[in-house]
């Protein structure tokens, strides 16, 4: 004779210790004014281990803004970098565009997004990507969505950390480079570092 096994509540909890979130495909969320912030963190191989995933960060002193300077989403953003082979130091902690923000990598850990080497932009900054930055023409609104997440998104991690607005950084401030490129190209740091500051009373 066949028996039904039937779940209630109190079983589905046991399952859920037993198995593990991950068994079941879940993946962290969370959301903040109306941005979706999901955990998709890189694999943990030995080659993701010496090259993406830096050293113990015990304290996120700065929230650092960058622009991806291609036209892509998020995903494809976490997927590159996962499977990107070439023997270079390169990493962030997000991905975000007009959908959603992607953390890739723990915020225990630093990445190699700052170009300042053992310095505080890579060693103690949380790296933020703003996807869709070579977005253009018809395509314009794709980076405007996923700017104003990116404002979102900083002012999420900066009252995450307890830390001030002066704590947001462009990577332009650790290395020189010209990023994030949109921004700094229309002349609109400012703007943006008045909507975080904006969005972080709200």
């Amino acid at each position: 004779m066949k028996r039904r096994i039937v779940f209630g509540i109190s079983g589905l909890c046991l399952l859920m210790a037993l198995c593990g979130c991950q068994m079941l495909g879940w993946q962290k969320v969370t959301y903040y004014k109306g941005l979706r912030i999901r955990e998709d963190l890189l694999d943990r191989n030995s080659y993701n281990n010496k090259y993406k995933y830096g050293n113990p960060m015990p304290r996120v002193e700065y929230i650092t803004i960058h622009n991806t300077a291609n036209v892509g989403p998020a995903v494809n953003e976490r997927t590159y970098l996962n499977n990107r082979r070439d023997n270079v130091y390169i990493s962030f902690h997000f991905a975000v565009d007009e959908r959603e923000a992607i953390q890739i990598l723990p915020y225990d850990v630093n990445g190699w997004h700052a170009g300042d080497g053992q310095g505080k932009g890579n060693r103690a900054s949380i790296g933020v990507e703003i996807c869709r930055s070579r977005c253009t023409g018809k395509d314009e609104q794709l980076y405007r969505r996923a700017e104003e997440n990116g404002v979102k998104l900083a002012a999420y991690l900066l009252k995450r950390f307890n830390l001030p607005l002066s704590a947001l950084r462009k990577h332009q401030d650790w290395s020189g480079k010209n990023c994030p490129h949109r921004i700094l190209d229309e002349k609109r740091w400012e703007s943006f570092r008045q909507r975080v500051g904006e969005a972080m009373q709200e």
